[in-house]
């Protein structure tokens, strides 16, 4: 018998159906991504977002409430930072949620900035207790809800970045067709 392509051999048919006792090919092993991660970071992604988008309307109150404030920048630059931590978490949700890859990515970056933005908010509260020479009421709030905030954001990051969430945003093949050969 002759080979129509160099390097390939013929391929050997059983003539019964697997029942008979023929062997089907090797199948890939199956996977147990059911997208836990990626929907448990969605979800925190959402609370972020909706968080950062109450102290965006917040911060944006403020600047209209009083314009001439000598915390007119402060409250810009902090309902921006929001703006932009709801922007990108909240998109990366509903591409976690349609299990799009760019959605793992936005998840990421808005968590990441959602961390600093938390971590600059304690620092700024520390801060403030060294030049007032005593712990405002805002220390003593700021160290233990930012710490407890805290565990929100890390928690999407860690969510998102797992590989769990990677192998279940891969696109899915179609099994492969069974053709018994005769």
């Amino acid at each position: 018998m002759t080979q129509p392509y160099p390097g390939m051999e013929p391929q050997q048919y059983s003539p019964l159906p697997p029942a008979y006792g023929a062997q089907l090919p090797p199948q890939p092993p199956p996977t147990a991504y059911f997208g836990a991660t990626a929907v448990a970071a969605a979800t925190l992604a959402s609370v972020i977002g909706l968080v950062s988008t109450i102290g965006f309307v917040v911060a944006v109150l403020r600047m209209v409430g009083h314009p001439s404030s000598s915390r007119l920048l402060s409250n810009g630059i902090v309902g921006t930072a929001d703006l932009a931590i709801a922007a990108l978490t909240v998109a990366g949700a509903i591409g976690l949620f349609k299990r799009s890859p760019a959605g793992r990515i936005c998840v990421l970056v808005g968590s990441s900035l959602a961390v600093l933005d938390i971590v600059v908010f304690m620092i700024v509260g520390l801060g403030s207790s060294f030049v007032r020479k005593s712990a405002p009421p805002t220390l003593q709030m700021t160290f233990p809800s930012g710490f407890l905030w805290l565990i929100v954001p890390v928690a999407a990051l860690v969510l998102a970045a797992h590989r769990a969430t990677g192998a279940w945003l891969l696109p899915k093949t179609p099994p492969m067709p069974y053709h018994p050969g005769w």
